[in-house]
């Protein structure tokens, strides 16, 4: 579980933004929106990394983009070997985000994945090769499924109540697992990204399928802060990890930028 949770927590739970009104363009058309957003990531006080996200919507689709870097004591003993770069475009629908195309590289041996979700289930390549779980994730457990960027920009796109929802997530082209989320609150908080108050919401991670080694279900914490036209931002991330030296680990947005 830890491996997993913790790379859920350096690349889908990054998502946050400060959203504005958008101005109608000039025919009519919904005006383009673009997001941005750096994340620090945490253990017991001590930083471990950083992590950037980015998405713009214009018209029916979408293009968003993310990375994560270790930092401090973390590079010193891993190196780049955890370092990343993702990529996700698609379609904004009624329904919600429909990603096209994912990508991402990095890790030790600089791995490109590739996840085609334009026909039926998800259909993923990788090189070099990599397993697909144990047991893998079959086709109707996929369907329906995106990719963790594209949940990033469903969380900054969503609009009502951030609690109430199930995210169905396909990590990384091969780890299919539900973020189950209900409302337990409202709490004050202070940061360098929002002062106020917040939501609280409980996520209950809940592992279906294609994960390389063994998983347990967990809960999590998110925290969302209104923005001024209605959206919510979840603006941090707490998550028990199996790591004594770690305990809970801490995503806390330091900027955002909207426009």
């Amino acid at each position: 579980m830890r491996r997993i949770l913790m790379a859920t927590a350096m690349v889908l739970l990054t998502g946050a933004a400060s959203a504005q009104t958008p101005t109608a363009s000039p025919t009519g058309a919904p005006a383009a929106r673009s997001f941005n957003i750096v994340y620090s990531v945490s253990g017991k006080g001590i930083q471990a990394g950083d992590f950037n996200f980015g998405v713009k919507f214009e018209g029916d689709s979408y293009e968003a983009t993310a990375s994560r870097r270790m930092t401090g004591l973390v590079r010193t003993l891993v190196g780049s070997g955890q370092d990343y770069r993702y990529s996700s475009r698609g379609q904004v629908t009624a329904q919600g985000l429909k990603p096209v195309a994912y990508r991402h590289q990095g890790g030790k041996r600089n791995r490109v994945v590739d996840v085609n979700f334009a026909g039926g289930a998800p259909v993923t390549t990788a090189n070099p090769v990599m397993g697909m779980g144990n047991p893998p994730a079959t086709d109707a457990q996929k369907a329906g499924a995106i990719d963790q960027v594209a949940a990033i920009a469903s969380m900054v796109s969503a609009t009502g109540d951030p609690c109430g929802r199930t995210i169905r997530v396909l990590m990384d082209g091969r780890s299919r697992f539900d973020f189950v989320m209900s409302a337990n609150g409202r709490v004050n908080v202070n940061t360098r990204a929002y002062r106020g108050s917040a939501i609280r919401c409980s996520v209950q991670y809940r592992p279906i399928a294609g994960f390389p080694d063994p998983q347990t279900p967990a809960t999590l914490t998110f925290l969302f802060a209104p923005t001024s036209n209605g959206l919510y931002a979840p603006i941090r991330i707490e998550m028990p990890t199996d790591v004594e030296q770690i305990g809970v680990a801490v995503l806390e947005a330091r900027s955002f930028t909207a426009s």
